[in-house]
């Protein structure tokens, strides 16, 4: 293996593990809800899924949401490994719609299916908490969607300068 290729996977996994405590971080900024598990903890998700694709991005938005889940306490049990996937879907979706459609229908279909994903909590919660969790987790993710799409075009033309 090659030096440069040794030190591009060394960045890719430093950048992995540097978003992920990033999320934690988010994590720590909850977005009031009746799960308690809602957070900034997407944003680097989406920017990761935007920067370095569909693997890297399914990572982080799966660490950030169970970290996100560990500082909740749980709330919906083994459910959190469920949306973990379910997070790790949405990193992959989002890469691959970027990169046929662009960053915005990347995003809007990020913000979509981590929206319409509240269905997985049906089965603990019933389907009256999805009339309550919709919107507030919309929201969430529209705001973590943005945070990302601006730190992304930020560093787009930081890097198209050099």
């Amino acid at each position: 293996m090659s030096e440069s290729v040794k030190l591009r996977k060394t960045r890719i996994l430093t950048e992995i593990a540097t978003l992920s405590a990033m999320s934690g971080i988010g994590a720590m900024i909850p977005i009031p809800s009746p799960i308690g598990s809602i957070a900034l903890d997407s944003f680097p998700g989406y920017f990761m899924a935007l920067w370095r694709g569909a693997f890297s991005g399914a990572l982080v938005f799966a660490i950030g949401h169970l970290l996100s889940s560990i500082r909740a306490g749980f709330p919906l049990g083994l459910l959190h490994i469920a949306i973990a996937l379910l997070m790790a879907t949405v990193g992959i979706i989002i890469a691959i719609v970027k990169n046929r459609f662009g960053v915005i229908t990347g995003l809007i279909s990020g913000i979509i299916l981590n929206t319409i994903g509240v269905v997985i909590v049906v089965p603990v919660l019933g389907w009256g908490a999805i009339i309550v969790i919709t919107p507030i987790l919309f929201l969430a993710s529209l705001v973590n969607a943005i945070i990302a799409g601006i730190i992304y075009k930020i560093l787009v033309k930081t890097y198209a300068k050099y």
